[in-house]
């Protein structure tokens, strides 16, 4: 495969949009997962399709949680305080992660953010993933409707590379820049629908319906 260089103008979008092409493409490929087109077996298809459904969701929890941590450490004045610090995640997280049971487990999710290396290195540099996953919602919602126009669409925003701004970009592959509640909420409730509707079809046990698997992944 050979490779043209690109202008200087044209050569990275922003890993807003960069971001918004990966994963868009991850919720694009889900009916092509099963065998013979795709790697695996019907019902590991739908496995794997539940576990990055209740991934998406669980990223955004993380993806606000340190965000809003970030922003503390920035401005509150009590950045350089370490316990300071450990008691904000905390709190930061429990307002973001409820429903979940810690109970002698507080220092295993007070060491989540330790090993969290976008805060130490690349600081604000992590909402990009929550803009981008937001975006890619959108863009599987319009699937559901019409997959080939949803595809066509999202092509049509790659093809843009970087000579157009991010809302334009997003608005030609079938999205908006939206950070309202009910743009998201109505995101989430159709991920959780599709959720349900996937778990009804395994055995049961499947996903993460507990906190030890909710551990297990880091969330």
């Amino acid at each position: 495969m050979h490779f043209m260089p690109s202008p200087p103008t044209s050569s990275h979008p922003g890993s807003e949009a960069a971001e918004l092409a990966s994963m868009s493409m991850e919720l694009l490929a889900a009916p092509h997962l099963t065998q013979p087109v795709g790697y695996f077996a019907p019902e590991d298809a739908e496995s794997a399709w539940l576990e990055h459904l209740e991934d998406v969701l669980l990223s955004l929890v993380h993806i606000a949680s340190v965000d809003a941590f970030q922003t503390w450490i920035y401005t509150s004045g009590q950045g350089g305080n370490a316990d300071a610090r450990d008691a904000e995640w905390l709190r930061v997280r429990s307002r973001f992660e409820r429903g979940v049971d810690w109970s002698g487990l507080e220092q295993e999710r007070v060491a989540r953010w330790y090993r969290q290396l976008h805060i130490f290195l690349y600081p604000f540099y992590y909402i990009e993933y929550g803009i981008a996953q937001i975006g890619a919602l959108q863009i599987w919602r319009n699937s559901l409707d019409d997959p080939k126009r949803a595809v066509a669409r999202y092509r049509d925003a790659l093809a843009l590379g970087a000579v157009r701004g991010l809302p334009e970009i997003y608005h030609t592959a079938g999205a908006r820049l939206t950070f309202d509640a009910d743009g998201i909420g109505e995101l989430v409730q159709l991920v959780e629908s599709e959720i349900g509707r996937v778990r009804a079809k395994l055995p049961s046990g499947e996903g993460l319906s507990s906190p030890e698997r909710r551990v297990a992944n880091g969330s």
